[in-house]
């Protein structure tokens, strides 16, 4: 594999002779996310669909678990100055190269939000989904209104969302969160980069031109799904339900939510 310009401590990028790009995050175990890391996957996508070599990229994590979002009890986003996270995270949707997520471990609020941008994903039965913002006495965000109803329905997303209870792989795979299952978690990636692999085997302009059409509304709704989510976040993170929240699970307790 020969690597992408433009790597990052953070985030790598690597290009096979099958025309199979591997995104990878580096911030084990758990691959907490900010502004800077969801910028630099978005730069290697954006750099990947115009090196003329990419047909189909594999979205993976060094560690123990794909990705555990935001970490809430940590400092404030080193980027918070700069472009928005979700501002960021809108380029996900709009570049043009079919992307396959290896959803190792966890994949927790925002981290599914992460799995959820990409066109397809594959889990092993101990994967665990759970999009567990109302659990913190938040809104949801990274555009899960548009991408968790498109794979499991409104209701099973309502379901999901006001619980924000989690999954397994089995379930996940069940409701259309997942889309295939590998064996266990050591063959998970390889069990990705063989879907790529596949769409790769395909006419490149052809992949380019199906996913624009099958995909066309997305990047727009997920944009105005965006800003809505981000209003409902920044009106709740002022609230007494979201303290309690953060400060429950750092202290791995039941939250007592009062309502203000």
């Amino acid at each position: 594999m020969s690597a992408t310009p433009g790597d990052t401590a953070d985030v790598t990028a690597s290009v096979g002779d099958d025309h199979v790009a591997t995104v990878e995050i580096h911030r084990p175990p758990n691959n907490f996310f900010d502004a800077a890391m969801i910028g630099a996957i978005a730069d290697a996508f954006d750099a990947l669909a115009l090196d003329g070599r990419t047909r189909a990229i594999v979205l993976c994590s060094e560690g123990r678990h794909f990705c555990a979002g935001a970490d809430f009890s940590g400092p404030r986003d080193r980027n918070a100055s700069g472009p928005h996270l979700y501002e960021l995270a809108q380029r996900l949707f709009e570049q043009p190269l079919p992307v396959v997520a290896a959803v190792q471990g966890s994949a927790i609020g925002g981290g599914m939000g992460l799995a959820l941008s990409a066109d397809f994903r594959v889990a092993s039965a101990t994967s665990r989904f759970s999009a567990n913002f109302a659990q913190l006495g938040f809104h949801h965000g990274f555009a899960l209104s548009v991408t968790l109803p498109r794979v499991a329905g409104e209701q099973a997303a309502l379901d999901l969302l006001l619980t924000g209870r989690r999954i397994g792989g089995e379930e996940a795979l069940r409701l259309g969160v997942c889309d295939r299952l590998a064996g266990d978690d050591g063959s998970l990636r390889s069990e990705a980069h063989a879907v790529a692999a596949e769409i790769a085997t395909s006419a490149p302009l052809a992949v380019r031109s199906i996913r624009a059409t099958m995909r066309a509304d997305i990047a727009e709704r997920a944009r105005t799904a965006m800003q809505r989510e981000r209003a409902e976040q920044d009106r709740l993170v002022q609230t007494d339900d979201w303290r309690e929240g953060v400060s429950a699970v750092s202290q791995r307790r039941a939250a007592r939510f009062v309502g203000h």
